[in-house]
């Protein structure tokens, strides 16, 4: 019983961490619409990685617990 909470937990914990990617990668349009660092390119494709990572931990850990 105690498991099957804590696994509905993680779960919620990572969706909550998924959206908080993508709102990573929505500041990080904002910010490079914004301020013209030079590197504007290598970080949205940074932030769209992590996003992506995210979604895929999410993913993982739906088909294993």
């Amino acid at each position: 019983m105690i498991w099957g909470i804590i696994k509905v937990l993680i779960l919620v914990f990572l969706l909550i961490y998924v959206v908080f990617a993508f709102v990573v990668v929505k500041q990080v349009k904002l910010m490079t619409v914004t301020l013209e660092v030079g590197f504007e390119k290598q970080l949205k494709l940074l932030s769209f990685i992590h996003l992506l990572f995210a979604i895929a931990v999410l993913v993982f850990a739906i088909i294993i617990l």
